[in-house]
């Protein structure tokens, strides 16, 4: 294959070789080459032998694969009797280069094993899986940004069977944890039948099983030491899916541990220090402090003048004058470096006469011995006169008192007139004859009250659950109750995303409730901590929940009311959750302290 593809190769007509590259993959070689068109540097493999066919077409499959956290694959090819596949270029050093120092710290592993799960859980949902993953495919660029490469093409090489999807999903979750372990330890958990090649010295085994990395390494979190011992371990337990490792592992931080490629530890001490500080943790390099710079006073060049020298400068301004229209007019003034003498005009002094400027340290810019009248820089130009404006604070006061005083007056009247129920009736004149004698006016009966309709009672929530369209089992199943158990201070909280559209791996998740009976509902009020985000109402339940009529909408807050355009009577709603809100502390998290029916 050598005599056909090497440096100066043109693939195509369109990509020229330039330098290899490293392969860990036999009958398989990497290129660096450039794009002659577009005139942007790609990365080229060239299949010299052996699955060839089936190769391009995994390499065209991944293509269809859309995520800024896999290598994009741009074109795929014959030239001659050897196949390509055309890629964007990886500049990142591989998860085989990190950990040749040394192991990682716990939250770097976290974050880079983190989202190289979230990616494949993107190709997982296409219907592409990587089935070849080891260290030398993660890489972890110097702006903190992780990529996958080899999606289905090294499967493809490698001769792995395409098994159902249950089975091809679990082999990726379990190589996810494969890879957290090397970066936990430094060392690579091969299993008994793996037959991809790795520069990673290999991990310890007892009875079988790889032993867990908090026995190789110091400082590692339960969580991560359980995960690794229990998807590695002799039961097929842990997470069965990318999917999975990425509820194991989330929340997960920045990643601080990228670098180029093609640094080494061995170019330069700086370089190896700054890596190997990474690697630990430790704080980026403080900034080094401001240069302060000595001003110059200008009085005291002065004052270092040799005696009996004349000094430069000004003398003093004279005392000014007004115009005929009150204008302030200085006299006397002359120019900066022009020495006044008493019996002519102004001559400007000689250069020798002026002594070098000598720089002091620490002063101040301006000398505070003087008054206004030693500046050497005298002010030239005329002062304008200060216009006087129209002040409208004594004409609000006017107002203000006159509102208050026609208040007073309507008060007073309010205070000492009686309600016209209350004034007693006028006497009827009379016309000089008695009214004639009636009987005794029986007692006023008294009205009884009015009844008064009964008020609705609100519908009686029976249960909660929740629901994932991605997961059958549901999400935090098991505090789903303290959404409805009438106490404020407890609440039921989703997992954490990195990105409010639940970090790309599903549409939305919800909240089923069931009522007691069928009742009219009206609305619903939703307390939730934090902001943003959004939700939906609908009359469905959980195993359909975007097909039943939308009743309402909005984005949360922390009090979130939310009133049906109709009442609707029925026995199921569903609160269908879209984006996630951002709780205090800054996460992507659904947090409902409280809801209500009315």
């Amino acid at each position: 294959m050598t005599e056909e593809v090497g440096r100066g190769t043109v693939l195509a007509g369109r990509y020229r070789v330039v330098d290899p590259l490293p392969s860990d993959l036999d009958d398989v070689s990497v290129w660096r080459a450039t794009d002659q068109i577009l005139d942007r540097p790609v990365r080229v493999r060239v299949l010299q032998s052996g699955a060839v066919a089936p190769a391009l077409d995994a390499a065209r499959r991944a293509a269809l694969v859309t995520d800024s956290r896999l290598v994009r694959v741009l074109d795929v090819g014959m030239h001659g009797g050897a196949g390509y596949v055309v890629s964007e270029q990886i500049s990142g050093a591989s998860l085989a280069q990190l950990v040749e120092r040394g192991a990682l710290t716990a939250d770097q592993a976290r974050a880079v094993v983190g989202e190289a799960a979230a990616a494949l859980e993107v190709a997982r949902r296409r219907g592409v899986h990587h089935l070849a993953l080891r260290p030398s495919v993660v890489h972890v660029s110097a702006d903190g940004r992780v990529l996958v490469s080899g999606l289905a093409i090294d499967a493809a090489l490698l001769g792995t069977a395409q098994a159902d999807s249950a089975a091809t999903s679990r082999t990726d979750a379990v190589d996810l944890v494969r890879l957290l372990y090397t970066g936990l330890t430094g060392r690579w958990p091969a299993g008994p039948d793996d037959v991809r090649t790795t520069s990673v010295p290999a991990a310890p085994v007892l009875d079988g099983v790889p032993v867990p990395p908090g026995e190789i390494a110091s400082g590692i979190p339960n969580d991560l030491d359980t995960l690794c011992s229990v998807t590695l371990g002799p039961h097929e337990d842990g997470p069965h899916s990318p999917g999975d490792v990425v509820h194991e592992l989330e929340p997960w931080g920045e990643i601080r541990i990228g670098r180029a490629a093609d640094d080494t530890a061995g170019r330069g001490g700086a370089v190896a220090a700054g890596a190997a500080a990474a690697v630990a943790g430790d704080e980026p390099e403080r900034p080094a402090a401001p240069v302060r710079v000595a001003r110059q006073s200008v009085r005291s060049a002065f004052d270092e003048l040799p005696a009996g020298t004349p000094r430069p400068g000004t003398p003093p301004p004279a005392v000014p004058t007004r115009s005929p229209n009150g204008r302030v007019e200085r006299t006397g003034v002359l120019p900066v470096g022009v020495a006044a003498t008493p019996s002519g005009p102004a001559t400007p002094p000689s250069p020798a006469a002026l002594p070098p400027l000598v720089r002091e340290p620490e002063t101040d810019l301006w000398d505070d011995g003087g008054s206004f009248a030693d500046d050497p820089f005298a002010f030239v130009e005329e002062e304008e006169e200060t216009r006087r404006r129209f002040d409208p604070t004594a004409l609000v006061l006017v107002l203000v008192g006159v509102a208050v005083l026609i208040g007073l007056v309507f008060a007073a009247r309010s205070l000492f007139t009686s309600p016209v129920g209350d004034r007693e009736p006028v006497a009827q004149q009379t016309t000089g004859q008695e009214p004639p004698e009636t009987e005794a006016a029986a007692p006023p009966v008294a009205e009884e009250p009015a009844e008064e309709p009964p008020q609705a009672v609100p519908p009686t929530i029976a249960s909660i659950r929740t629901f994932d369209p991605t997961d059958a089992a549901g999400e935090r199943v098991e505090n789903v109750e303290l959404a409805v158990d009438g106490d404020p201070s407890t609440f039921w909280f989703s997992y954490t995303y990195n990105r409010p559209d639940f970090g790309g791996l599903k549409e939305g998740m919800g909240l089923e409730l069931t009522f007691a009976e069928a009742s009219t509902v009206s609305g619903v009020t939703l307390h939730v901590n934090g902001t943003g985000g959004n939700v939906e109402v609908r009359a469905t339940n959980g195993g359909a929940p975007t097909e039943g009529p939308l009743l309402a909408s909005s984005t949360l807050s922390q009090s979130t009311v939310l009133t049906f355009a109709e009442p609707v009577q029925t026995s199921t709603l569903v609160l269908y959750f879209t984006e996630l809100p951002t709780n205090a502390a800054g996460q992507f998290r659904l947090e409902v302290t409280e809801i209500t029916v009315s």
